[in-house]
């Protein structure tokens, strides 16, 4: 997949030095943690929530399920468009000084749309690509339909992403 084009919504990062400019290592943070929290914003209202998530490489695209009703489906409906947040392990870089201690870590942030996915064949591949990021299984997962048909599954497709690491 070609790197996400940048945004309106990216600028120039400020200590570029910590900035991870490969692709790869974008994606292999994204392929290797498992918690994405994603800011939905709607009427001058913010809403933050971690969610379990999968990713598709190939597509762009992260994948995660709701319930049928919530909170985050108000906010998708009047606004789809959101900021997500995936980070990497993090350790402290004590010291003595109280002001002088840091931590270390890798992060990624971008920008995309939500999409609920209907489509039977794409909601299996989606739940797929979710069970295989949360257990590390490659299993081929199957579904049964009605299952499938009452899960509530989205597509959150990265339009731009930026990375960080302070290791």
């Amino acid at each position: 997949m070609p790197p996400a084009p940048v945004s309106p919504y990216n600028r120039a990062m400020r200590r570029s030095e910590r900035e991870i400019t490969s692709r790869d290592e974008i994606d292999a943070i994204l392929l290797r943690e498992r918690t994405l929290r994603v800011a939905f914003a709607a009427n001058n209202e913010p809403y933050v929530v971690p969610l379990s998530y999968g990713y598709d490489q190939k597509n762009g695209a992260l994948y995660m399920h709701t319930a049928a009703v919530g909170r985050k489906l108000e906010f998708i409906a009047r606004n789809p468009r959101v900021c997500f947040e995936v980070e990497g392990p993090t350790s402290l870089r004590s010291a003595d000084k109280a002001c002088a201690w840091g931590l270390d870590y890798e992060s990624v942030i971008g920008y995309g749309k939500v999409s609920e996915v209907v489509d039977s064949e794409e909601k299996a591949h989606a739940l797929r690509c979710l069970m295989r990021q949360q257990t590390g299984a490659s299993t081929t997962w199957t579904f049964v339909a009605k299952g499938l048909s009452a899960t509530r599954v989205w597509a959150l497709l990265i339009e731009s992403v930026t990375g960080k690491s302070t290791a």
